[in-house]
């Protein structure tokens, strides 16, 4: 066949035509004419990026007539026989074929010679990631230290799988993904030597598909090439490749900001009936929510993330009428549904009801433009004052925060609950009772205690008793008493009686039968104190539950019998299983 494909009639002969691993050619070029030349290379990227290429023409700089040299000829013996592949002293070997100890051990014994005609012995390894483990052990040595006439170029796609014994021998590239403006210009280039023209939104079409590879965009054109039309548009570029008219999806994504539903089931029906392949429509989806939230912070007057200045321009202007909440919130329900999608027996459906569930989502309001309304409305039911309003919108924060350890402070209290009066008749236990409802508005904790504390009068002090381990010690420092008994003034008017806290090791109060129980000796129980631990919790107070009285009820003779003394309920159970 005397054809030749684009990929091969355009791959790069120097240092100068490799385009956009400028970081790469400079770093060799450099070394070339310093003769600070390694013995291993480790080429690493992306499939079509060049690595190959820029390994062959390492190999024609070393062995050039007038080499070694950055800049090889071309033209002499050893640079046409590197470019025909027929090199006998370039050997390029598929390591996913070669991949068993036994090859390497070839390898090496053939490197031990001489070169036949030129100055270096080089081996170029694709794929070196697919050598066996036993493969890369009997290479190790003779990659660290080679004879002076061999060079090794390791070339792999997947550089995570070479052992990091192999890499430390090697000097490492790494090349890089071409971007779609620059794979577009390399496009129009090639269009203009083979006398064809295409649509600059044809060629950026290509060069997004193409996914930074260089090969694969010239594998793309020479598609477009087979067509037979010298210069087809846009439509038939698409149709002919079997892609999925970006325009469509731009429709689409319109469609469910719109809330549209008619139309977007249409528009899924026109890709599907294109033959559009579904999967790669839901990726360009996302891609055009990332692109429409990401744009308002592209930067002004240049290309960015692979789109041209129009699109960036027309992005910008769809971006400012919708808020970023919620093109947030749709790209959140498509990145999360897409593992369904992927997985879904008919995609098409599935897609169908994903994209309409879309178009249900409300606009999402920002808490500025929430904060923004609220100043603007005239009959706004709270009065919000400015500085809440910047702590609500996160541009502000509180001045203080009262820590566990600080004092109890409460804020003033309210009005409504002033100005009460002590009752003479009261007992000390239902006046706690009312001065713990009126701290509950500020410490819930402390009113617990307060209520649960046993209260009594002594020479004209109440005095309450705190129990509940440490926080209920703390309970009954000088400070909070203080706290207390101010909070007391301004609930009683006249004279408040003046209230004393102190602590106490048991939990009792008349008449309570949780009283009875030492809650000291409850937190010394292994279980509570694994709860106690885990939860960071401080115990409170005991409450027994309570007999179930129904089922007391349908067998009295059962709860008659465990409230005699030393009754146990296994051997009453047993003892009623025996007579039956």
């Amino acid at each position: 066949m005397s054809y030749l494909v684009l990929a091969r009639k355009y791959r790069p002969a120097t240092f100068a035509q490799v385009i956009g691993q400028e970081h790469i050619t400079q770093t060799l070029t450099g070394a070339l004419v310093s003769g600070r030349l390694a013995h291993a290379f480790c080429f690493t990227g992306p499939r079509g990026v060049g690595k190959t290429s820029v390994a062959r023409i390492l190999a024609k700089a070393l062995n050039c007539r007038q080499g070694p040299t950055p800049t090889p000829c071309g033209v002499c013996p050893a640079c046409t026989e590197i470019d025909e592949g027929r090199a006998v002293d370039v050997q390029e070997i598929d390591a996913a074929s070669n991949s068993h100890v036994e090859d390497v051990r070839e390898l090496r014994e053939m490197i031990r010679y001489h070169p036949q005609s030129w100055r270096y012995r080089i081996t170029i390894l694709d794929e070196v990631h697919m050598l066996s483990k036993p493969a890369f052990n009997a290479l190790l040595k003779t990659l660290e230290e080679p004879p002076a006439h061999a060079v090794f170029i390791l070339a792999t796609t997947d550089v995570h799988k070479l052992p990091a014994t192999i890499l430390s021998r090697c000097q490492r590239y790494d090349f890089r993904r071409l971007g779609p403006a620059l794979l577009a210009a390399h496009l129009a280039q090639v269009c203009r030597a083979e006398n064809f023209h295409l649509e600059e939104r044809s060629l950026m079409l290509l060069a997004n598909e193409a996914d930074g590879s260089t090969r694969d965009a010239l594998s793309l054109l020479d598609q477009v090439l087979s067509y037979g039309e010298p210069s087809p548009d846009h439509q038939q570029v698409v149709s002919m490749l079997g892609l999925v008219d970006r325009a469509l999806v731009k429709s689409c994504a319109l469609a469910i900001l719109d809330g549209n539903a008619p139309a977007l089931l249409d528009l899924i029906d026109q890709i599907y009936q294109a033959g559009g392949e579904m999967q790669a429509f839901y990726g360009l989806l996302e891609e055009y929510f990332r692109n429409l939230a990401a744009a308002p912070a592209a930067p002004e007057g240049q290309a960015w993330l692979g789109l041209s200045l129009e699109e960036l321009q027309e992005f910008k202007a769809q971006a400012a009428a919708v808020s970023p909440e919620t093109i947030h919130e749709i790209f959140n329900h498509l990145a999360y549904g897409e593992e369904i999608f992927r997985r879904a027996q008919h995609p098409r459906l599935v897609m169908e009801m994903l994209l309409l569930k879309l178009t249900q989502i409300k606009p999402v309001l920002s808490m500025s433009s929430i904060i923004a309304m609220l100043e603007k409305s005239p009959s706004a039911p709270l009065e919000i004052s400015p500085e809440l309003l910047k702590i609500i919108a996160g541009q502000a924060k509180p001045e203080k925060q009262i820590s566990p350890e600080e004092p109890f402070s409460p804020p003033g209290p309210p009005e409504d609950s002033r100005g009460a009066r002590v009752n003479p008749d009261s007992s000390p236990q239902e006046l706690i009772t009312g001065l713990s409802d009126y701290v509950k508005k500020y410490d819930a904790v402390f009113a617990n205690f307060l209520r649960q504390g046993a209260a009594q009068w002594q020479e004209e002090i109440l005095k309450v008793g705190l129990s509940g381990g440490n926080l209920a010690r703390s309970y009954c420092s000088p400070e909070k008493q203080a706290v207390l008994n101010s909070l007391a003034t301004e609930m009683w008017e006249g004279a408040p009686p003046l209230i004393q806290l102190y602590f106490q090791e048991k939990d009792f109060k008349p008449g309570d039968e949780a009283g009875r129980l030492n809650l000291q000796e409850v937190c010394e129980d292994p279980a509570i104190k694994a709860a106690m631990d885990i939860l960071q919790a401080e115990p409170v107070e005991i409450r027994p539950l309570p007999r179930p009285a129904a089922s007391e009820a349908a067998q009295p003779e059962i709860f008659s019998a465990l409230d005699e003394e030393n009754s146990n309920p296994d051997e009453y159970y047993e003892e009623k299983n025996d007579v039956s």
